[in-house]
């Protein structure tokens, strides 16, 4: 297989993960029911999340790992959790590569 697919098939697999791994991270921390209620929103300040906040790794980084309007702390089980499933979703990719050949 061509290094650059395989390279952008990894990619893909980490972003899909990180995706799964948020939402798993959501699930934990509202439940099965709440998860799949309403946005979600700042712990300290309540101020509901906007879509471009809410991107996997990239947000967290970009934000400093804070609120954007009150600054507050994100806590470091949802980048644990979103980074745990970019992980998983790039050694899947790798292994079906690999077992493929």
């Amino acid at each position: 297989m061509n290094a650059g697919l395989a390279t952008v098939l990894v990619v893909f697999g980490a972003l899909t993960g990180a995706v799964i791994g948020s939402f798993a991270g959501v699930v934990l921390d509202r439940g099965w029911r709440g998860a799949l209620r309403g946005r979600s929103r700042c712990d300290s300040c309540r101020r509901q999340l906007r879509w471009y906040e809410l991107v996997p790794l990239a947000s967290y980084a970009l934000q400093g790992g804070r609120c954007r309007s009150c600054r507050s702390p994100i806590g470091g089980s949802a980048l644990m959790a979103e980074l745990v499933g970019a992980v998983v979703g790039a050694a899947v990719v790798v292994g079906l590569l690999t077992a493929l050949g």
